[in-house]
């Protein structure tokens, strides 16, 4: 079991060696609560000038429709990632942003790296229960449950968008590298329900257990690792 800040600095660490491998590598970025902390050591690290981002790529898992500049997702990134980094503005991309994600994807590569969160019903990016395994970039109605989550970044549960646009879940699973970071004993259940379950897309993270290289890191238990066993490093000097 590790605190928060430990995952949080894993995850960083994770992602620094991956540029450091890789000059000009892809990765999609999500937003939210749980990986502040990721983009706090980060923005530091890259301050300092210990990480060059000069020809990364990075790509928002999935963004807001309808709704104000401040409350994007693009805007999230830009302010506790992006703004602290030498990343070009040509190189932030966000599905919001153009006609065909994937094809712009696969454009520069495809995904090296994919950070996830687990929403409380299971999903990733805005990938719903119920999603269609093999879906690529979507626009999607949000369930309530994920509303609710999202509720106070807003004024009240009125102002929070009903729709989004998302990687879909093959966009997902096209990624080299996948980690899921979790945090907190009120994601315990589903992150038990998706790893140790059934594989099912009312749980769209469960079929995280089908990809090739996913590693799912957590600080209130044991973490897994897909295929079985394998294990992942992310160990850099900063």
């Amino acid at each position: 079991m590790s605190t928060y800040e430990e995952l949080s600095e894993r995850v960083a660490r994770a992602i620094a060696q991956q540029i450091k491998v890789k000059s000009n590598s892809c990765l999609g970025l999500p937003t939210g609560h749980t990986p502040l902390g990721v983009y706090r050591h980060l923005s530091k690290w890259s301050r300092e000038g210990q990480i060059d981002w000069s020809n990364v790529r990075c790509f928002a898992l999935d963004d807001y429709l309808e709704t104000d500049e401040k409350h994007t997702f693009h805007y999230f990134l830009d302010e506790h990632l992006y703004s602290h980094t030498n990343l070009p503005a040509a190189n932030k991309f966000n599905p919001c942003m153009t006609d065909n994600y994937d094809a712009l994807i696969a454009e520069h590569g495809g995904l090296d790296l994919t950070i996830l969160g687990i929403g409380g019903n299971g999903h990733i990016a805005f990938n719903e229960p119920g999603t269609c395994a093999r879906s690529w970039t979507h626009c999607t109605w949000l369930n309530q449950s994920t509303r609710l989550a999202n509720q106070d970044s807003f004024q009240d549960l009125a102002s929070v968008p009903t729709r989004g646009v998302t990687m879909g879940l093959a966009t997902i699973l096209e990624s080299r590298w996948i980690v899921l970071m979790a945090s907190g004993e009120k994601k315990k259940d589903i992150v038990e329900r998706a790893f140790q379950g059934p594989v099912t897309v009312e749980v769209p993270a469960s079929l995280l257990k089908q990809h090739a290289k996913t590693d799912v890191w957590t600080d209130f238990s044991a973490d897994y690792s897909f295929p079985s066993g394998a294990t992942q490093t992310a160990r850099v000097s900063l």
